[in-house]
C-alpha cells in the first residue's frame, strides 16, 4: 500500500479489501469496520472473540449512555464472526500481508472506534443498524399485520396524519390531539365490520406507541385513550377473528412486551384472566418462546417483561404448580411479581407454597433485602397457625 494511499481518510463502511473464499471464486468484502475489529481482536484479546464481546458488554452495562453504540457494535461483531465461520475464513485472513506502518495507524482508529465506541450514527454499518432490538421491535409493532383479515395499515396512515408532521405536541396541545384521536375512533367504529374494528384498534395501538415521543402527555389524556382502546381490543369476540388464534396472540403478546409507556399495564391482568382454558397453553407457549428469543438476542429488559407476564398468567389462573419454578427464574430482580404470587398462595391457604415462592427467588438481586423482609414477615404471620397445631 502506497504512502499516499495511507493518508486517505477511510470510514467504517468503506471497502478495505476483498478476500477469496477457500475453494471458491467468490469473495468476502472486508470493510474498515471489519479491519478495526480484527486489529482489536488480535492485539488486545489474543484472538478470543468471547473475551472481546464480554469486555464490550461490561463496558456498555457500566456506561449506560453507550447502550445503542454497544448493541450496534456487538451485532456487527457477532455477524462478522458468523459470516467468516460460514465461508471458512478466519480473522487472520483479514490482516494477512498488511503494511506494518499502515496497521499501526489503523490501530489508533480501531481503539477509538471499537474499545471506546466513539462513532456517529451515520457511520454505522448495515449490521450495526439492523440490530436485534430494532428488528424485533419493528416486528412487534407491524410485523404480523399481513395475518389480519383487514390489514391495520389501512388505518395507520390516517392516524399518523393526526399528528404534527414535525415538532412536538405540548402538554396543553395534548387535549386537542386526544380529541382528534377519540373522534377518529368513534367515526370509524360506526357500522364497521368486526374485521375492520380489529384492524382499526390494532393500528391505533401501534401508531400511538410510535408517536409517543412527540407528545408531552403529563396530563395522561393520551394514555387514557390508549388504555380504552386496548381494553376494547382484547375484549373483541375472538370466535369472529377469521385469523388463527396463534397469529392473534403472537402479535398481541409481542406488542405487550415492547409497549413501554404503561398503556397496557392497567388491563393486562384482565387480559390474562379472560383467557379460556384452551387459550392458556397457547399464550404460555408464546411467552416462553418470546423470552427464549429475547434472552438469545441479549434484550434483557424485554425478556423480563415476558417473564413477568408468565407470572401474571399463572396468578390469574391460579396455576399453583408453576409458582416455584418461575419464582426461581425471576429471582430478586423485581419485587411485585414475587409478592403477588406469594399473596395469592397465602390467600388460598397454601402456606407452604407462599413460603416456597420466597425461598425459590431469594438470592443476589436489586430487591433482595426487601423480599427477604417480606419472607420473614410471612413466617411471622404463620407462626400462630403453627402454634395452634395447624398445617402450613
Amino acid at each position: 500500500m502506497s504512502q499516499k494511499a495511507s493518508r486517505v481518510i477511510k470510514y467504517g463502511n468503506d471497502l478495505f479489501r476483498k478476500i477469496r473464499y477457500p475453494n471458491s471464486n467468490n469473495t468476502f468484502k472486508v470493510t474498515y469496520w471489519d479491519l478495526w475489529i480484527a486489529i482489536i481482536l488480535v492485539d488486545k484479546f489474543d484472538d478470543d472473540w468471547d473475551e472481546m464481546t464480554d469486555y464490550l458488554r461490561c463496558k456498555t452495562k457500566e456506561e449506560h449512555y453507550l447502550r445503542d453504540e454497544g448493541e450496534a457494535l456487538l451485532n456487527h461483531i457477532r455477524l462478522l464472526r458468523q459470516t467468516l465461520s460460514d465461508v471458512g475464513l478466519s480473522i487472520g485472513d483479514i490482516l494477512v500481508e498488511i503494511d506494518i506502518n499502515f496497521l499501526k495507524k489503523q490501530a489508533t482508529k480501531a481503539k477509538r472506534k471499537i474499545l471506546e465506541m466513539s462513532f456517529q450514527p451515520k457511520e454505522k454499518s448495515a449490521w450495526m443498524i439492523n440490530t436485534p432490538r430494532r428488528l424485533l421491535e419493528a416486528r412487534a409493532m407491524r410485523g404480523h399485520w399481513k395475518c389480519f383479515p383487514v390489514n391495520p395499515q389501512s388505518y395507520a396512515g390516517s392516524l399518523e396524519s393526526l399528528y404534527k408532521s414535525s415538532g412536538f405536541h405540548s402538554e396543553d396541545q395534548s387535549f386537542a390531539l386526544e380529541k382528534k384521536l377519540g373522534d377518529f375512533i368513534n367515526k370509524h367504529e360506526t357500522r364497521a365490520s368486526h374485521h375492520n374494528i380489529l384492524a382499526l384498534y390494532r393500528a391505533f395501538l401501534t401508531v400511538l406507541i410510535e408517536k409517543m415521543d412527540m407528545v408531552d402527555d403529563s396530563f395522561g389524556v393520551i394514555g387514557d385513550v390508549y388504555e380504552e382502546v386496548f381494553e376494547k381490543y382484547f375484549r373483541l369476540d375472538r370466535t369472529k377473528l377469521d385469523m388463527s388464534l396463534s397469529d392473534f396472540f403472537l402479535d398481541l403478546i409481542e406488542l405487550l412486551i415492547w409497549e413501554d409507556y404503561g398503556g397496557t399495564d392497567r388491563y393486562k391482568p384482565d387480559f390474562f384472566a379472560g383467557l379460556s382454558s384452551s387459550e392458556i397453553p397457547l399464550v404460555e407457549s408464546i411467552l416462553q418462546e418470546q423470552r427464549d428469543e429475547l434472552i438469545k438476542a441479549e434484550l434483557q429488559y424485554q425478556a423480563e417483561n415476558a417473564l413477568t407476564m408468565l407470572g401474571m398468567l399463572y396468578v390469574q389462573h391460579q396455576l399453583f404448580n408453576k409458582f416455584v419454578p418461575i419464582a426461581k427464574a425471576m429471582g430478586t430482580r423485581e419485587w411485585k411479581r414475587i409478592t403477588t404470587m406469594a399473596e395469592m398462595a397465602e390467600k388460598h391457604q397454601k402456606y407452604d407454597l407462599a413460603l416456597a415462592v420466597y425461598e425459590a427467588c431469594l438470592g443476589p438481586g436489586f430487591h433482595q433485602d426487601f423480599l427477604g423482609k417480606e419472607y420473614e414477615e410471612l413466617k411471622s404471620r404463620l407462626r400462630p397457625i403453627r402454634g395452634a397445631g395447624g398445617t402450613i
